[in-house]
């Protein structure tokens, strides 16, 4: 999408942000601050998972959406936020770091797209979850190869594989829907 299309969408979700409201809660002053707390992170957790594979939860600031907007180098924000994971969650090396800073990368420089879903009203969720059983994908991939997956979403646990199971390690099919399917 050329850069007047993006700051039109961009203007036009200002607006409606701003039409309903946008409410900021403010943190006690005695409270800790969460793990990675900065301009562009609200907060970071991990969740760990079967297999020793683990989940990088990362709520972004409605500053970081704003920036991936309007900024001459939205990747800036990226980089932030990939410091503060760093910081938060050790052990980042090799090909778990190259597909961890691709989901990154791909949640945050899509972060200011509307799109109502369960989570949220943004295309890329209300938080980004980056996860370690995420293949690693060439490192000359376009944005639309990351997108068409949704941030390597649909990728599954087999990197052997260029579209695997979407369900997470340890993942239970609660409702049945897979024995369902007539």
């Amino acid at each position: 999408m050329n850069r007047l299309k993006r700051k039109v969408i961009a203007v036009v979700t200002a607006m409606v942000l701003a039409t309903f409201g946008l409410v900021a809660v403010a943190m006690p002053a005695n409270a800790a601050a969460p793990c990675g707390a900065g301009k562009f992170v609200e907060k970071i957790e991990r969740v760990p998972w079967d297999d020793d594979q683990f989940q990088i939860v990362l709520t972004p600031t409605s500053e970081a959406r704003w920036h991936a907007a309007f900024a001459l180098d939205p990747r800036d924000a990226v980089v932030e936020q990939w410091h503060a994971i760093q910081r938060c969650v050790p052990g980042l090396y090799g090909a778990l770091a190259d597909t961890i800073w691709d989901q990154l990368e791909c949640h945050q420089l899509n972060s200011w797209i509307i799109f109502p879903k369960e989570d949220g009203n943004w295309l890329t969720g209300s938080t980004y979850e980056l996860e370690s059983w995420r293949p690693t994908v060439a490192r000359w991939v376009n944005g639309q190869d990351l997108i068409v997956t949704e941030c390597l979403n649909l990728l599954g646990a087999d990197p052997a594989g260029p579209f695997g199971s979407p369900f997470r390690p340890g993942a239970v099919d609660l409702h049945g829907a897979w024995s369902n399917i007539a």
